[in-house]
């Protein structure tokens, strides 16, 4: 009786370590954002199988921010949409389609704008979610690098945001 019981208790905590550790693996996977610039493009590597999105920064025509509610956490959050007129050898800017205009009506008024300008480009999309905070320094390094860009109200005011809360800021960038 003594070892079907202790048994149970070593399985049991078994599965739980494991929950925890897939817990673990997920936050990592959802929280991991690196990024670098290279005097004309931007590498962004995101989650454990760290997927690269190489981004020129002269080919960026919008960037665009969306707040929303993840659906795991009940947590408020933000996705930076990138549209650009290239696709520059990645896998991850998608032409626009009908379906990605709908949901996100503000990108698609945007859109019409840039095809007014210029009815020849093809543009792609790729929107950025995972990452957490270091999305706000991803999105004043792109503030800084990429000059030819247009940058929504939403994406202005998250730049001011990060600006004025951010306690290395005034020292990295101000002295």
């Amino acid at each position: 009786m003594s070892k079907n019981f202790h048994l149970f208790y070593i399985i049991y905590l078994l599965i739980i370590e494991i929950l925890i550790l897939i817990a673990i693996i997920i936050r990592i996977n959802n929280e991991f954002l690196k990024f670098s610039y290279d005097r004309y493009k931007l590498v962004i590597n995101i989650g454990i199988k760290r997927t690269k999105i190489d981004v020129i920064c002269d080919n960026i025509a919008l960037v665009h921010i969306e707040n929303y509610i993840s659906k795991n956490s009940n947590i408020k959050d933000f996705k930076i949409i990138f549209l650009s007129n290239s696709k520059f050898r990645n896998k991850r800017m998608v032409p626009i389609n009908v379906e990605f205009l709908k949901r996100h009506p503000y990108v698609a008024y945007e859109y019409n704008k840039i095809k007014i300008l210029h009815p020849e480009w093809n543009i792609y999309y790729t929107i950025i979610k995972r990452g957490g905070l270091k999305k706000y320094l991803l999105l004043d390094s792109v503030y800084k690098s990429c000059v030819h860009a247009n940058f929504t109200e939403a994406a202005i005011d998250k730049i001011k945001y990060y600006r004025e809360n951010s306690e290395n800021y005034d020292k990295m960038y101000k002295s």
